[in-house]
C-alpha cells in the first residue's frame, strides 16, 4: 500500500469560522439597509417597492444564508467526500465577491436615487450570483464523486452544491429580464425561498441527525425517494402561483400545493422518532431539532395567506417566508454551526451548552408571530406590520448570537482544534485517516 497521503483537501477543515464571521457582518448590513427603509427611505421605498423588495431578500437569500451554507458546506464535504477541488482561492473569490455585493446593494439603497441605485443594485446581484458561479468546480467536484458517499444523505448531500451555480445564473437573468417579462423577479424569489432554502436547510438537518447523531430518523433506503419527492414537491409549489394566477388551477390547488411539501417532509423527519431519542436523553442540538417542529406551521402559514385567510400588505414579506427564514432556517443553521463549532472545541456531546436564551427568543419571535397570523385570521383584520414585539425578541436572538460568535472566536480560540470531534464519522475512509486516496493507495 502506498503511503502517501494527500492532505490538500483538508485545508478547508474549520474554515466555517470565516464564513461565520461574513454571515455575522453582512446581516448588520441588512438590518442597517432594513431599518434605514423603514426610517428614512418609506417614500424612496413606496415608489420602487418591487425592486427594492426584491434585492432585500436577496441580500437574505443569496447573501448572509448563502455565507453559512457555504462556510458549512466547505468545512463537512471536503471530510465526507474526501476529495481535492475545495482551493483557498475559491473560498476567498467567493467570499469577497458575496460581501462586495451586499454592500453594493446597501449603498444603491441608502443612496434615495433611482439611478444609481439600478446600477449599484445590477453591480451588487451581479457579485452575489457570480459568488455562486465560482462554486462550480467544486460543486461538480463532490457531484462526481457522489458515490462513495453512503445511503446517511444520498441526493440531500451532493446535491445542494450542484444548484447554487445554477441558481446564481438563474437569478441574474430574471433581474435582466424583469422589464421585458412580467412577474419574473417573484418566479426568481420564489425559486431562492421556496425551493433552494427548503432543500438546504433539510439537508443541514439531516446530516445533523442522520449523520452526526446516527438516530436514523430517515431509513437509508429512503433517503433517495424522499428527497425526490420533496423536490418534486417544493418545484410544484414554486410553479402553482403562476399557473393559479393565469386560472390554469384553482387558489385552492395553489394553497395545498404550497403547503405540501413542509407537511411531507415534518413526516418523512419522523418526528415520534425523534421525540422518542430526545425522552432516552440522547444528546442533539436543540436548535436544530426545535426548527423541525415549525414545519406544519409553515404549511399552514402557506396554506392561509393563499386562501386569504390572512391578508397583509404588499410591502411586508408573506409570513409563512417570515416563518421559514426566521423561526426555521436561521435556527437551524445557526445551531447546525454552534454544534459542529463545539466539535471543533472537542467539547463532549454529553457536556454542551444549550445556549437556552438564544433558544428562547427565536422562538418565542415566532410565537408571537404566529399568535398575530391567526389573530388577524379571527378578526378579519389585514395586517399591515409584523408584530413589533416579534421583531424585538427576534432582534435579542440575533444580538446574542452575535455575542456568542465574537467571544467564541476572539476569546476561546486557544480551545479550538483543526480536526474535530468524532472527525471518523466525516471521513469517507475513516479506517485510513484524511486525505486518503483509494485508487492511489492500490498503486
Amino acid at each position: 500500500m502506498n503511503s502517501d497521503i494527500h492532505h490538500k483537501q483538508h485545508w478547508a477543515v474549520g474554515t466555517y469560522i470565516d464564513l461565520m464571521l461574513a454571515a455575522i457582518i453582512m446581516q448588520i448590513i441588512f438590518f442597517f439597509a432594513s431599518v434605514w427603509v423603514g426610517t428614512y427611505g418609506s417614500d424612496f421605498f413606496d415608489k420602487n417597492l418591487e425592486e427594492i423588495q426584491y434585492v432585500l431578500r436577496m441580500q437574505i437569500g443569496l447573501g448572509w444564508m448563502m455565507c453559512i451554507i457555504a462556510g458549512l458546506g466547505f468545512s463537512i464535504l471536503p471530510l465526507i467526500y474526501d476529495v481535492p477541488g475545495f482551493e483557498k482561492t475559491v473560498m476567498r473569490i467567493y467570499v469577497t465577491m458575496n460581501m462586495s455585493g451586499q454592500f453594493a446593494i446597501m449603498f444603491g439603497i441608502v443612496s434615495r436615487d433611482i439611478a444609481v441605485f439600478h446600477t449599484l443594485s445590477t453591480i451588487g446581484l451581479t457579485l452575489l450570483c457570480g459568488s455562486l458561479i465560482c462554486l462550480i468546480s467544486p460543486a461538480m467536484t463532490i457531484f462526481k464523486s457522489k458515490k462513495i458517499e453512503s445511503d446517511t444523505m444520498g441526493a440531500f448531500s451532493y446535491s445542494i452544491g450542484a444548484i447554487m451555480p445554477i441558481l446564481g445564473i438563474v437569478t441574474i437573468i430574471c433581474w435582466i429580464a424583469r422589464d421585458y417579462l412580467n412577474g419574473v423577479l417573484k418566479i426568481s424569489e420564489a425559486l431562492v425561498f421556496d425551493f433552494f432554502i427548503p432543500l438546504a436547510i433539510i439537508a443541514t438537518i439531516i446530516s445533523h441527525i442522520n449523520r452526526r447523531l446516527d438516530w436514523e430518523i430517515i431509513k437509508p433506503s429512503n433517503t433517495g425517494k424522499s428527497y425526490g419527492i420533496f423536490t418534486i414537491l417544493l418545484l410544484l409549489a414554486v410553479i402553482s402561483e403562476p399557473l393559479s394566477n393565469s386560472g390554469d388551477i384553482s387558489m385552492r390547488i395553489n394553497a395545498t400545493l404550497s403547503s405540501l411539501p413542509y407537511f411531507f417532509i415534518f413526516i418523512m423527519l419522523n418526528p415520534k422518532q425523534i421525540i422518542t431519542k430526545i425522552k432516552q436523553g440522547n444528546p442533539y442540538s436543540k436548535m436544530v431539532i426545535t426548527a423541525i417542529f415549525w414545519l406544519p406551521f409553515i404549511g399552514i402559514a402557506s396554506y392561509m395567506e393563499i386562501m386569504q385567510y390572512v391578508e397583509t400588505t404588499k410591502a411586508m414579506m408573506s409570513y409563512y417566508r417570515w416563518i421559514l427564514i426566521f423561526g426555521f432556517s436561521f435556527q437551524a443553521l445557526w445551531g447546525f454551526a454552534a454544534f459542529l463549532h463545539d466539535d471543533h472545541k472537542r467539547v463532549s456531546i454529553h457536556r454542551r451548552k444549550s445556549q437556552w436564551l438564544i433558544l428562547v427568543t427565536i422562538n418565542l419571535g415566532t410565537l408571537v408571530t404566529i399568535y398575530s397570523m391567526f389573530s388577524s385570521w379571527y378578526s378579519g383584520e389585514i395586517l399591515i406590520q409584523y408584530p413589533r414585539y416579534g421583531i424585538a425578541l427576534y432582534a435579542l436572538s440575533y444580538i446574542l448570537i452575535l455575542i456568542y460568535w465574537l467571544k467564541d472566536i476572539f476569546f476561546s480560540i486557544d480551545d479550538w482544534h483543526k480536526i474535530p470531534l468524532y472527525y471518523d464519522q466525516y471521513l469517507a475512509h475513516p479506517e485510513q485517516g484524511p486525505g486518503f486516496d483509494l485508487e492511489l493507495s492500490n498503486d
